[in-house]
């Protein structure tokens, strides 16, 4: 049985908006003699968040100002604004609106304002790159964690946070055993993470899917338009039942006569390159619905290691099949 750690009893954002506003605090350089190590981490923190802008002396911190989740000021003119997230991503455009809120007050009051959204959990890299497109600077877990395991404090609430945030990066990258992906959410999203890299620049996008089933962690990308239906890849991990590979049909004028003739003619295809595509257990049409699903995708060796390599082959070799099956249609 492992220690218990408080941040994985308190796994609500606002106990981690809690630590970050605490660990600001300790910044200030009046704290140096309760913690000398502990301060020189919080000075470190605090660069970071605002791009080494200036040496570190007077902090104060504090939470939910005009509903921003924590906010800082530093020196004489420095004012840093955080949106803390854990496995939650920005919603109602607040971004926009914090922003304005902050830009508007300190005009002509402070000179530097540094905006940081800052995660701790998994994200994926479609939205990501929509946070950074609205002027604010990404913050993950990994620069959080450079910071805090150089840390030499023995203060208990910074090890058991730091300790906490090791255990989500390993389970996130422990994605290498199927088992792991298909039973550890974190390893399944650390798993998704890796192919968005793999297939850059093209993108992608996953997340939580709710349905009648219990629901199923997404992954969507490679849309193809081979007509009157579009077509695109799909994975589905279910932790109930299991992990596949799809291809989805949408855009279309929903008929199971339309579904059997496009997996004809992706079969077709799909033979000439070793894949086998396959009918799902039963055709149901909707606004959009599994086409076909393609069979002994996810391979492990005898130690129950997944190739990730191999799959990435697979994959491509099945944009080749949706991009001919696309390109003969629109002759």
């Amino acid at each position: 049985m492992s220690k218990p750690n408080l941040f994985q009893i308190a796994t609500k954002e606002l106990s981690q908006d809690g630590f970050f506003t605490w660990l600001i605090q300790w910044a200030d350089s009046t704290n140096e003699e309760y913690d000398k190590e502990l301060n020189v981490t919080a000075k470190s923190f605090v660069k970071l968040l605002s791009n080494n802008a200036a040496d570190v002396i007077t902090v104060s911190a504090g939470r939910q100002w005009n509903n921003i989740d924590i906010w800082a000021e530093v020196n004489g003119d420095i004012f840093i604004a955080i949106e803390d997230k854990t496995n939650t991503g920005e919603h109602s455009e607040q971004l926009e609106r914090y922003k304005q809120i902050a830009q508007e007050h300190y005009k002509n009051k402070r000179d530097n304002l540094f905006f940081i959204y800052l995660k701790t959990g998994n994200e994926s890299i479609a939205t990501i790159n929509e946070v950074t497109k609205k002027g604010y600077t990404v913050i993950d877990r990994k620069a959080v964690l450079e910071i805090l395991n150089s840390c030499k404090s023995k203060n208990e609430i910074l090890i058991e946070f730091r300790e906490n945030l090791n255990l989500i990066e390993s389970q996130t990258n422990s994605f290498n055993k199927l088992e792991h992906i298909t039973s550890n959410w974190k390893a399944a999203e650390g798993f998704y993470l890796k192919l968005q890299e793999m297939i850059l620049p093209e993108w992608s996008d996953w997340r939580y899917v709710a349905n009648q089933m219990g629901g199923f962690l997404g992954f969507w990308y490679h849309w193809t338009s081979p007509g009157d239906y579009s077509l695109y890849i799909q994975i589905e991990n279910a932790f109930d039942y299991g992990i596949k590979l799809i291809v989805k049909i949408g855009d279309w004028e929903q008929s199971v006569d339309t579904l059997y003739s496009v997996l004809a003619a992706l079969q077709n295809i799909s033979n000439q390159y070793g894949l086998n595509l396959i009918k799902p257990d039963r055709y149901r049409t909707g606004k959009t619905s599994t086409l076909a699903i393609v069979e002994n995708t996810f391979q492990t060796n005898s130690d129950g290691i997944f190739d990730i390599e191999n799959f990435h082959k697979t994959l491509k070799i099945l944009e080749k099949i949706l991009d001919t099956h696309s390109t003969d249609k629109n002759k």
